[in-house]
């Protein structure tokens, strides 16, 4: 009810209307711009920030005071996520290259179509937005595509579905592979599912280990705002230039990447087995190595 207000709100405001979704870039005007960027804002206050929190505190454990997945990791973790997100670059633009080159059978040839044509919508929206003029056009950028998604998302999927899934499979890696395939398709990019999935599992795993959102946070903010920096450094030309190294060219960066990658996962898996079992409800710290079980 409140993102149907603001919206309406902002189509009286800006002028504008939902129809410039759909509409190519060089068709916006100023007020067209402005209204997408409100629109984006409203939902991610709306549709994932205010009912995550509210499911939350309907969640929290009446014996704890404080909400525990908000608790502030330290420095050394934080940087090593930022490191970690680095790392997962490599690896999701060689699988988004694999992922985009696959073809559904011809006899779901129309559902390939209807994928298509999401995936082109979403792209389009993300050329509109990523185009940034001045440095502060691109830290509004940083908000709207960077901070507030990452805060939105890892509040719904991981502080909210992630638990209530850990509860309904009594599984915690159940839990974080369905909210992981949840995550990534529920963005339509169909023909990036596939790094958006390993985005899902890193992003799941690192909460369930370590018991704070934050760092999934960090990790998710990295991700989505390195891509706005570069496009504003590179300029949008350079920046949407097509990827001409082939793929086992690509690989053989892969393997420091992916190393480094796991070595910090394993690094949060076993500080978790040591020390601090996940939150949750019906938790308990197993004393052998395989984590947390119900």
């Amino acid at each position: 009810m409140l993102s149907v207000v603001l919206i309406l709100a902002g189509i009286l405001i800006f002028g504008s209307g939902l129809s410039v979704l759909e509409k190519a870039a060089s068709e916006l005007s100023n007020n067209d711009y402005a209204f997408i960027r409100y629109v984006l804002i409203v939902q991610d206050i709306c549709f994932f920030i205010i009912p995550s929190g509210i499911v939350m505190i309907l969640l929290k454990s009446e014996s704890s005071a404080r909400f525990p997945e908000l608790r502030m990791p330290d420095l050394k973790e934080i940087m090593l996520v930022v490191i970690l997100a680095f790392c997962l670059f490599p690896v999701t633009s060689f699988t988004g290259q694999i992922n985009s080159a696959m073809h559904l059978p011809q006899w779901l040839s129309g559902v390939e179509h209807w994928m298509t044509e999401k995936e082109d919508i979403a792209d389009n929206l993300i050329e509109m937005l990523i185009i940034s003029k001045t440095f502060w056009v691109m830290m509004l950028n940083l908000i709207i595509i960077a901070l507030l998604p990452a805060i939105g998302e890892e509040m719904i999927f991981r502080g909210v579905l992630q638990k209530v899934f850990s509860n309904l499979f009594r599984s915690g890696q159940l839990a974080i592979w369905f909210t992981a395939f949840l995550f990534s398709a529920i963005h339509l990019q169909f023909f990036g599912f596939l790094p958006r999935f390993i985005l899902g599992l890193v992003f799941g795993y690192i909460y369930y280990w370590r018991g704070t959102l934050w760092l999934p946070v960090v990790s998710h903010f990295v991700n989505n705002a390195f891509p706005v920096a570069l496009a504003y450094i590179q300029g949008m030309d350079k920046f949407n230039s097509p990827v001409n190294t082939p793929l086992l060219k690509q690989a053989l960066f892969l393997p420091l990447p992916i190393v480094t990658g796991l070595l910090i996962l394993f690094y949060f898996r076993n500080k978790n087995i040591n020390k601090n079992p996940v939150p949750g409800k019906g938790i308990k710290l197993n004393e052998g190595m395989n984590g947390p079980e119900f």
